[in-house]
Parts: structure tokens; C-alpha cells; sequence
């Protein structure tokens, strides 16, 4: 039993969390630096995108992604693991892609709203959202909306060079605000960003307002064929996070092998409502036999109340 299964069973108290069977590992990116090509063939359009309902209001917008830039930043992987990577977070993404359309257990009504949180900084929250943003983006029959909620790291939207945009603490600040204006289309099929917004000291209020619950609900009813993923701050450097907790369907808690302390990551998890459906993502763990890093992914879905 791993310390990710550990810590969920006595979170859990006397329930038992039942692993999903582990996923092959994949290459970490050890030289973020690296020079390399374009995203590619994830630019097309949809097979089928006529089948896919529009959202409330389509971007006006369209933001060009460098994958060139975003390599350099780490939000990528180099070169040569991209075929690995994208295979890895096929299976990671479906349960969610899974859960979100229906095909999931459910015990209310909306299941696209999700979030990729962690327990402290730098065990690699955001390179796991944004890939797992481009996986779900490949998807036939439904598209995904990014939405930087780290709103005081911001790395999503740094990366993306929309310091200057209006977001989601705009959104949050002033009612009149339509967040769905706000959300600007991608040089990826099916990829939506919605930026962080002006920085302000009053996040954790506004977090924690009906305000931001009101925007998860737009979010998340304008296209029910539209997955809504919130990069969160870590949930035990932010309140904002522990707010969002309460208002998404899914939650997906990244933890870095080798590093997140034990007594950290109980801390982090007794944070959740564990009546929501959470996952856990084993990140940078390394494979028996190999001298590199390697990605690993294993999940784990809360006990459902007896019925």
C-alpha cells in the first residue's frame, strides 16, 4: 500500500479506499529549456465537431500557444516524451472525461466541474493541468475550459503572456461582469482559457463569496459538453483553494513522490469533502530499474455514503 493509499485510508477513518489499477510512468521533463517543435496535430479541428454544443457565447478571441515558450517554461514536456506523456494522461483523464459526461457514478446533477489542487507548491500542479487540459482538448465529444485559479501564482496565465487580461478575479470583483466574456479560445481545438485576472488582496473573500459560486454554476452550465477545470493554489498555502473545494464535482490532488510528507498530505486531504469524487495523481515517482524520474498516475475515488 502506497503513502498516497495510506493517507487516504486514515483520512477515510474506517473506510476502505479501493486503488484503481496503477498506470504506466512516463518520462518527466528534466530540461524544461529545451528547444523543440510545435504542439501539432492537436490544432485541428474536431472529427465531429458539429456534434459538439456550443457554449453559451463562442471566444471572440483566439490565443495563439507557443508550445516553444511553453516547453521553455515547464508547462510542456521536451522533446521526445510527448508521445509517452500523451498516452499517460489518456488514462488519466478518462474517469474524469468519464465521471463529467455521465458514464461515472453521479449523485447530483452537474459532473464537469473539476480541480487540480495539490498539498504544498512546487509538486507540479500545473504542468499536470495543463496537460491534462490538452488531453481532454483531443476528446470527440466534449472541449474543456482552463480557468488559472491560482490566482496568486498565476502560472497558466503567465505562461500564456495574459498578465494584462481581464479573468477571474475581475469576474468575482464585479457582478456584471459575464465570465463566459471573459474566456478566450486557443490555437488547440477545443482548448479555452480563462485568465486569473487583475491581482487583488481580497481573494480569499471573494473565494469564499456567493459570488464565486455563482461563476462555478455559469461555468459549468453553459455547455454541458464542456469539461470546467480550475487550476488551484495548493490547499494549504491559500484559503481560496479550500473554498473552491466546496463548489466542484471532482477533485484531483497531485502529490510528488519522495517528497510530500506524510503528516502534509493527511492535512491536505482532511481539507476535502470527501463526499466529493477525489483522485490522486503520483507525480515524479520513480520506476524500479530506472535511473530517470518518471511520471506515475494512480487513482482513488472516495467510498460513496451507503445507500
Amino acid at each position: 500500500m502506497s503513502i498516497v493509499e495510506r493517507a487516504l485510508h486514515k483520512a477515510q477513518g474506517s473506510k476502505p479506499v479501493t486503488p484503481q489499477p496503477e498506470v504506466p510512468a512516463v518520462a518527466i521533463a528534466r530540461a524544461a529549456t529545451q528547444r523543440t517543435r510545435d504542439i501539432g496535430p492537436t490544432t485541428a479541428a474536431p472529427a465531429n465537431a458539429p456534434l459538439m454544443q456550443e457554449a453559451a457565447r463562442s471566444p471572440a478571441e483566439v490565443i495563439k500557444l507557443d508550445s516553444g515558450s511553453l516547453r521553455h517554461l515547464g508547462v510542456l514536456p521536451p522533446a521526445g516524451t510527448d508521445e509517452r506523456l500523451t498516452e499517460q494522461f489518456r488514462r488519466v483523464k478518462r474517469p474524469i472525461v468519464d465521471f463529467a459526461t455521465g458514464r461515472g457514478p453521479s449523485e447530483s446533477g452537474r459532473t464537469n466541474v473539476a480541480m487540480v489542487t495539490s498539498s504544498v507548491a512546487n509538486e507540479g500542479k500545473t504542468f499536470n493541468s495543463f496537460n491534462l487540459a490538452l488531453s481532454i482538448a483531443r476528446e470527440r465529444d466534449v472541449s474543456v475550459l482552463l480557468v488559472d485559479a491560482d490566482v496568486a501564482k498565476r502560472h497558466i496565465t503567465e505562461a500564456l503572456g495574459l498578465q494584462n487580461r481581464p479573468g477571474l478575479t475581475d469576474s468575482l470583483a464585479e457582478a456584471t461582469i459575464d465570465p463566459e466574456s471573459l474566456v478566450l479560445a486557443t490555437s488547440v481545438a477545443g482548448l479555452s482559457i480563462l485568465p486569473a485576472g487583475r491581482r487583488t488582496s481580497a481573494a480569499p473573500e471573494l473565494f469564499a463569496s456567493a459570488r464565486m459560486a455563482e461563476i462555478v454554476r455559469i461555468l459549468g452550465d453553459a455547455d454541458p459538453r464542456r469539461i470546467v477545470l480550475f487550476d488551484s493554489s495548493p490547499l494549504l498555502l491559500t484559503n481560496e483553494s479550500q473554498a473552491l473545494t466546496r463548489l466542484v464535482d471532482q477533485i484531483v490532488l497531485v502529490v510528488r513522490a519522495e517528497s510530500t510528507p506524510q503528516p502534509v498530505l493527511l492535512e491536505a486531504i482532511n481539507l476535502l469533502d470527501r463526499s466529493k469524487t477525489i483522485r490522486c495523481i503520483l507525480n515524479q515517482a520513480r520506476t524500479s530499474g530506472m535511473s530517470e524520474y518518471y511520471y506515475g498516475y494512480g487513482y482513488h475515488q472516495n467510498d460513496r455514503p451507503a445507500e
